[in-house]
This record gives C-alpha cells, structure tokens and sequence, in this order.
C-alpha cells in the first residue's frame, strides 16, 4: 500500500478523497485513491480550475437559495403584519382608520349572518339529506355552541400573535367548512362542517374589538364602536332575507357558497388592506448571543399562547363563586333557551301554516330582526334615562350597578307578551301579520333583557368583566344549542299554543331571578369581593397619601378588558 503525503496547499483536496487525516489510504479505497491520484498527476492544473468551479457555483447556488428564502420570508412577515413595528396605530391618518374600520365591521357581519342565513331553508335541508327536522336543528345547535366558545380561544391568541393573523387563519377555516357544509352528502357531516365554521366565523366578534383598542383611544371610539356594530345588527335582518331567496332559486348549498364568497372577500381585504394594530416590546433578554442561558429564557416563550389561554380561563373559574354572576347567567340562559325553541321553528311554522316558500319564510324574518335593532336602540336609550332619573333622586354617589338592572323591566312584559301573541295567532291561523307582531314584539323584549344585564356584568365587575361576559355567553350558547335539538319535536309534541304559553310562563317566573339581585346583589357582590379581593380600588381618603398618581393608567389598564365585554355581550345579543 503505497502512502500519499500532503502538503499544506493540497490539503482541501485531500479532505475531499477517500484519504484519512494522517494522509493513508484506507484498504477499501485503493483502487479509486490510484484512479484520482493518477488523475491529479497528469492533469493537476484542470483538477484546481474544476474545484473552484464547483466552490463558486456551489457558493451562488446557496447564495440565490437564501434570497429566495429572504424573500418569502419578508413577504410572509409583511402580510402577516409585524407585532413589534415601532409605529403606533393611533397615529394612522383618518383614511386609513376608516378603512379599518370598515374591514373590521364587515367581519362581524359573518358570525350573525352565518347562523341565520339558512334558517329559511331548514325543510329543504331536511328533505335533500334525507333526516328529521331534529337531526337537522342540531346544525343549527353545533353553530351555536361553538359561536359562544370560539371567541375566547381566539381573544387569547391575538394577544400572543397578533390580530392580523388570526384574522386570516379564522377566514380560511370559514372558507374550507362553508364549501365543506356546501358539499355535505349526510347529517352527520353537516352538523361537523357547521361546528368548524362556526370557530372560524366567531373570530371577528373579538378580534373587530381588538383592532379598534389598539387603533382609537379612549375619546374617540364611540364612533368606532357605532360603525362595528352594524354588522351584528344588520346580521340577523338581511341573513334571512338573502337566505330564502337563495334556497328558493339556487338551492340550500347556495348559502353555504355566498359564506365561503363573503369569507373569500373579507380575506383579501383583511390580507392585503388591513395592517397588523396590536403592538407589544421586543424582550431584550431573548436577544442575547445565542448563549445557553438566551436558549433556556426563550423557550418558554413557546408555551406564551397556552399561558395565555389559561389566564383567561382561570378568572373565569373565580367568578363562578360569585352569586350575582351565576343568577344573572341563569337570567340570561333561561331566555336564550326559550328563543332557540322558537326560532328554528318559525320556517316550519310558516311553511305548514301559510303554504310559504323559502323566500317569503326570509321575509318573515325580518320582523325578528328589526325587532333586534329597535330594540338594542331603544333599550340603551332607556337605561341611560333611567340612570339619569336616579342620579338626580339619589345623587351620584349612592348609585350603584344593582340600579342599572330596573332597565329591564320592559322585559317582563314584552317578552311573555310576545309569545303569546305569536302561540295563539299561530294555533288558529290568524293573518301572517298577527305571529309577526309576536316576534316584533319579543324581540324588542329579548334586547331590553339582555343589554342592561350585560351592561351590569360590566359595571359590577371592574377588570373582571369580560371573564363574566364570557361565562353568561358560553352556559347560555351551550344551553341554547341543547334546546335547538328538541325544538321541532316539542313543536309538533304538543303545538305552538301549549309550547309558547309554557315558554310565556317560564319567563314570567323568571323575573324572579333578576329580582332576587335586586334585593340581595349588592351585598352578595360585596362579600364575595372581600373573600376574594376581587374588587374594585377604594378611592384615598383626603388624609391618605395617594400611591397612584396616574388614573389614566388604571383607566388604559381596565379599558380593553371593559370594552371588549361590551363587544362580546352585543355580539352574543344578536
């Protein structure tokens, strides 16, 4: 074996021959080391030339790989958005927020208009898949549930990742599902297609409140806010209406098509005209040299998302020891229930009763729906002179939240009077216009229930709010979605004039829980507040020294949690 040795100028060469480092030839390789080896002797220039050849196209084949790779990587980070840009969002110029705003106020049109679009095409989904009127309302209570649970998860990730990106990843989910619920052959796909949409189209409740904090400030939301809530509200008049005329001409999978359209659309918009407002600090302990200890501090940066999720659910679990919270949660659930005994009933109802086509069933639900804005209108504007009433009376400092809830007791009346309006009109076949006025009617007494308990959860719970928000919407949703199922069977069980009349009846006594917080929920509220300081600051006594000089600051620390539970209770309203 013969031994080949190196110089320093020959040594990358030898690096890249079946040679060892001492230079030998390992045994195997004899006869390919002679081979190169006789190569590198006759034609030893030609063998330096190739290598540089191939070291320089080996050099720019990398270097165009990492362009390239720099390349879609600032392009995926631009159309994603950039959490830590340096500027501020509130400092966008006024055509740039409306822009926002609009964007932001078409999402939250999706979430409303999903779950009423095809309502008027019930029958006809029914007879194409072949299942029962019950089978086909659990569409309906899947859409529900989830719609009441969804937006918590999506709250706690815009916060870690930003809202720009939730916003994408939520509308490609309602896009695959609506074409999904638009291909179904069965039920059981239905039902699981619904439920996936319903996560994604329940994302733009929370994150349209999200984008308008991080983008107005406090003085100037009002009309930021005015304009996001056109879309729940518009959600439940025109979703109908569009929805029977497409079952009556296009067919049922028709709608689920326009959901996937509206999705389509909103995420272009969202992809290329909305940018990324939530704005968070770089930790400087994560940008270090790469040293062990940046490795150990940046991995649980990993688990941020899952912390937190967890931070918005563990208030949630403390404000199930609160008294007033779980009374006005029973409130709220009782009523919630009842609607969705009723209104997966009405293209049914309709149809059998008027001989009605889907698109006139559509129509009919318009009365529901303007019944929902007028009341969510009229409502506030009641609280608000009730409120004013007792300032004045009582003086401002002896008003507490407990006052806010006499703001529902239009409530008591309207709605039992609204479902016995719509049993009895129904049960003997009076004009179509007499059940209309039954839901007109309810529904201005639905609103005139929900807003000023909503309004309460807020007032009473500083900080704290939106956990409350969260559990009245997530038990009633679930509740309500339970009661879906049943609805048909107990319709055609006993007929709409016993079922409405017991639901009247249910409401009647459930006047009382409210008023059970009337009388004992100030002090319930105070004791729990105490056991679990949980309550709000007391204000310093003129001989205390102030420790807290800035109530701005409490106010920037206490304002996206309050509004973003007012976001979510006018949402779940609808």
């Amino acid at each position: 074996m013969n031994t080949i040795t190196r110089s320093e100028g020959n040594k990358e060469h030898a690096e890249g021959s079946n040679l060892d480092i001492s230079g030998q030839i390992t045994p195997d390789d004899t006869h390919s080391v002679r081979t190169n080896s006789t190569k590198d002797h006759y034609w030893p220039h030609a063998s330096k030339e190739n290598c540089e050849d191939s070291r320089s196209s080996t050099v720019v084949h990398h270097e165009d790989n990492s362009r390239q790779r720099n390349f879609f990587k600032k392009w995926f980070s631009g159309m994603m958005g950039d959490i830590y840009a340096e500027d501020n969002p509130r400092d966008y110029p006024a055509w740039k927020k409306n822009i926002i705003i609009f964007i932001v106020g078409l999402s939250g049109i999706s979430g409303p208009i999903g779950s009423m679009l095809y309502m008027p095409g019930l029958t006809d989904v029914a007879a194409d898949l072949h299942a029962s009127l019950p089978a086909i309302n659990a569409t309906v209570a899947a859409y529900v549930a989830l719609m009441g649970i969804a937006p918590l998860f999506w709250a706690s990730m815009s916060d870690t990742f930003g809202r720009k990106p939730m916003y994408i990843f939520s509308l490609i989910i309602s896009i695959v599902a609506a074409v999904l619920c638009a291909i179904s052959r069965n039920i059981a796909m239905l039902i699981v297609f619904r439920a996936i949409q319903a996560c994604g189209s329940g994302s733009g409740q929370t994150l349209g409140a999200g984008v308008i904090a991080d983008t107005f400030d406090v003085a100037n939301r009002g009309r930021a806010y005015g304009i996001f809530y056109i879309g729940p509200l518009l959600g439940p008049v025109i979703g109908p209406t569009i929805g029977g005329f497409l079952c009556q001409f296009l067919g049922w999978r028709s709608s689920f098509y326009f959901l996937a359209i509206l999705s389509g659309v909103l995420l272009l918009m969202v992809t290329f005209l909305l940018p990324e407002t939530l704005r968070k600090k770089r930790d400087s302990e994560v940008l270090t040299d790469g040293s062990h200890d940046a490795t150990e501090k940046r991995k649980p940066e990993k688990f941020k998302a899952l912390k937190n999720l967890s931070a918005a659910f563990a208030p949630m679990l403390v404000m199930l020891g609160d008294p007033t919270v779980c009374v006005i949660t029973v409130y709220n659930t009782v009523i919630f229930s009842c609607l969705y005994l009723l209104t997966p009933t009405i293209t049914e109802t309709f149809e059998n009763l008027y001989n009605y086509t889907s698109w006139q069933v559509g129509l009919c639900y318009l009365a529901f729906g303007v019944g929902l804005v007028f009341g969510s209108v009229l409502s506030g504007q009641y609280a608000d002179i009730i409120l004013r009433r007792l300032r004045k009376k009582r003086g401002p400092e002896n008003i507490y939240s407990e006052l806010r809830l006499r703001a529902t007791f239009p409530a008591f009346i309207l709605i039992p009077a609204g479902y016995l309006i719509y049993a009895w009109t129904t049960e003997k076949g009076i004009g179509v216009y007499a059940p209309l006025i039954g839901l007109f009617v309810y529904a201005l007494g639905q609103m005139s229930a929900f807003t000023p308990t909503s309004v309460y959860l807020v007032d009473s719970k500083p900080g704290r709010s939106a956990s409350a928000i969260a559990i009245n919407n997530c038990v009633r949703s679930i509740i309500g979605a339970i009661t879906t199922i049943f609805s048909s069977s107990c319709l055609n069980a006993v007929g709409p004039g016993i079922l409405y009349t017991i639901l009247a009846a249910i409401n009647v006594a459930n006047c009382g829980t409210l008023l059970i917080v009337m009388i004992y929920g100030r002090r319930w509220r105070t004791a729990f507040e105490e056991r679990t300081g949980t309550g709000p600051q007391k204000p310093f006594a003129d001989n205390e020294k102030a420790t807290d000089p800035k109530p701005h600051e409490k106010e920037e620390v206490k304002e996206y949690d309050e509004e973003l539970a007012i976001v979510h209770s006018r949402m779940s309203e609808i």
